[in-house]
């Protein structure tokens, strides 16, 4: 069943301050995205507007966040409010989105993992490919599909990640624990990498390629020496990154 993010907004905003948000999702994110200046980016699944408005301080010349959950893009402008950085919101369907405009990059962390099908994945491979220049970068992180490990692996970094099975299309349950152990539950889905890099192509990306995260030096010094080595070895997420001819 489709993750209802209305419900959950704030308590989803709520976990994008994990320290392992900040020192391997954020970290390998902007790794992949590179220098900013001068680009105009478009950042999908943008949520609350939590990377969407660090792709502008860190450099975007402008940057607009689309996403499906009007509770997420009213946090969005209430944050724009609070600290105008000139970001502009959307609250659209990704599978049906037609801005008429081109960028440079475009960004999402967790967009891919929602199609259900390898049909749901190219059409969000052509959205993302009608919306980009020729040359542009599409650059996300995305639930790895890969990953198989037990549920409990990922607990001491304040999350499970459980999979219903490995055949296309099956549900794969993440739930992010606050310290009193209540905690929220959002549903993807698996689809082969395989399935990806075909999909995305024939949407018309190239130069398809996976990027195995990482932690930051910061956070390497922040935590015991071997407190990253379940994340880094088991990899519940990756980073992916293509291109437009």
């Amino acid at each position: 069943m489709p993750t209802d993010y209305n419900a959950i907004a704030k308590e989803y905003q709520a976990s994008k301050m994990m320290p392992w948000r900040k020192h391997v999702e954020s970290y390998t994110f902007f790794q992949l995205v590179g220098e900013l200046a001068h680009l105009n980016v478009l950042d999908l699944a943008c949520g609350e507007g939590f990377y969407t408005r660090q792709l502008k301080l860190r450099g975007a010349a402008g940057v607009m966040g689309v996403d499906i959950s009007d509770a997420m893009i009213q946090l969005a402008n209430e944050a724009e409010e609070q600290q105008s950085l000139g970001v502009t919101y959307h609250c659209q369907n990704v599978l049906s989105l037609n801005l008429n405009k081109k960028f440079d990059l475009i960004t999402a962390t967790y967009l891919l993992n929602y199609a259900q099908t390898a049909d749901e994945l190219q059409q969000m491979g052509q959205i993302i490919t009608n919306h980009l220049k020729p040359g542009g970068r599409f650059v996300t992180i995305n639930s790895n599909p890969d990953y198989q490990a037990p549920v409990e692996a990922m607990f001491p970094y304040g999350f499970t990640r459980e999979n219903a099975g490995y055949e296309e299309g099956a549900e794969i349950t993440w739930r992010f624990y606050q310290p009193d152990m209540s905690h929220i539950a959002v549903v993807n889905y698996h689809l082969a990498k395989a399935t990806h890099e075909t999909a995305l192509s024939q949407a018309g990306l190239t130069q398809i390629h996976w990027h195995s995260v990482g932690s930051s030096p910061a956070g390497t010094h922040d935590q015991a020496e071997d407190y990253w080595t379940a994340m880094l070895d088991y990899e519940p997420i990756i980073g992916l990154s293509a291109v437009k001819l």
